[in-house]
């Protein structure tokens, strides 16, 4: 292993009662436990310095939350706040996270947001502890029959969304690839992998009041049941106007289905694992900040804490590198195409694009797509969007190249 690192890998149960309220859809009240939610922590460094990415199964996270959670964390382990990077699973069906802290609908839920934040930092300083001498390997699966864009354009030429395309027709692009990082020990065992997929995870519809990881879940226990993972993370990458094309159901089966024929892909990829080069580690942060152009109301209001037009948004890009891997985390919701452009920018040999990484401020379109307009246009705080947010990304990007580096 001659670019062994010390990485460390933890997990924890991070299911709520229930009773509390679920993201994603309206909001609605859970009735009982689908699938547990879980917290994953990925630790890479050495002694004087490294990093940590936290992945949980929750709809996004609100700045608050993560901040006091990554705030403690490096508190507790002497690292800098922008080495630590807490990335959601995204699941529609998991606990109302984005209202944490500042409008929970009951003591209940405020138990709950104390007790996660208190658990996703155990999780954070278990992994750190359990740091030994490790590989990363890095690779690509590919789903392409599991997902679709959900954007089309009528006769009229409007632009709407088909939530599900059960025969694969929706004509936009759509990334099907899922990026992988695995971390392999001296004595050949994948230890972790980590999954990078653009994909909503709503296989579950509105309809269900079982909390779950969705799709997310399932995937979890079958690369784990394999045999061949020991522990899964996962993250949404540039998945805003994607969904699953046999999405949006209440049936348990299906949503199984989903997340079993995904790990199925990436099982199959494992063999292509290749080293990461390089021992290089580093974080940065990119401070974002601008001036909202939208004005939401009603239930839409309810899971952005900038929905006001006119509003001022104090937010930040979060990267982590490992030699020649960077990987970039955007607060918000990215589409597809995204993914192409940044990997296309990057200095470094392998960039992972993550959503939803520490804060939520909505939807992250292209210029196309706020020019089409539809759900992830009017959604989206800042108009134009494209060329703001790929400079903050170009900036992330040259951060990761001069940061301080721990090898």
């Amino acid at each position: 292993m001659s670019n062994s690192l010390n990485i460390g890998t933890a997990r924890i149960d991070i299911t709520p009662p229930v009773g509390v309220t679920l993201w994603g859809y309206n909001p609605r009240t859970s009735t009982s436990v689908e699938h547990p939610l879980r917290a994953e922590a990925l630790a890479c460094g050495a002694e004087e310095g490294g990093w940590l990415l936290l992945t949980a199964d929750v709809g996004a996270f609100n700045i608050l939350l993560s901040d006091r959670v990554r705030k403690t964390v490096a508190e507790r382990l002497g690292l800098p706040v922008s080495a630590i990077m807490l990335a959601a699973t995204h699941t529609h069906s998991g606990p109302h996270v984005t209202d944490a802290l500042w409008r929970e609908q009951s003591e209940l839920e405020s138990g709950y947001f104390r007790d996660l934040a208190d658990r996703l930092v155990d999780v954070a300083v278990s992994a750190w502890g359990a740091r030994a001498t490790g590989e990363l390997l890095v690779g690509q699966a590919s789903a392409p029959e599991l997902c679709s864009n959900r954007r089309i354009q009528l006769e009229d030429g409007t632009w709407t969304n088909r939530f599900r395309d059960p025969e694969g027709s929706n004509p936009g692009y759509a990334d099907p690839t899922a990026d992988l990082l695995g971390v392999r020990r001296p004595d050949g065992t994948l230890e972790a992998l980590l999954v990078s997929f653009g994909c909503h995870p709503v296989a579950y519809s509105g309809a269900n009041l079982g909390i779950s990881g969705d799709y997310v879940s399932y995937m979890k226990d079958a690369l784990e049941a394999s045999g061949q993972v020991r522990t899964s993370h996962i993250t949404v990458s540039g998945h805003a106007n994607i969904d699953p094309v046999n999405g949006c159901q209440a049936d348990p089966a299906v949503v199984r289905d989903i997340g079993e024929r995904l790990a199925a892909h990436i099982l199959e990829a494992l063999p292509t694992l290749k080293p990461l080069a390089g021992r290089a580690v580093a974080g940065a942060s990119e401070p974002w900040s601008f001036t909202t152009t939208w004005a939401l109301d009603g239930r839409m209001a309810i899971y952005f804490p900038y929905a006001q037009q006119g509003k001022q948004v104090q937010t930040a890009l979060s990267g982590l590198r490992v030699g020649d891997l960077a990987i970039v985390g955007a607060p918000g919701e990215v589409v597809s195409e995204y993914r192409a452009m940044i990997r296309e920018r990057s200095p470094f040999a392998h960039t992972f694009l993550f959503s939803v990484v520490n804060d939520f401020i909505g939807y992250i379109p292209t210029d196309e797509i706020q020019e089409q307009g539809a759900y992830e246009a009017n959604i989206s705080p800042l108009r134009p969007m494209q060329a703001a947010f790929l400079d903050r990304v170009d900036a992330l990007l040259h951060e990761l190249q001069k940061a301080p580096i721990h090898s």
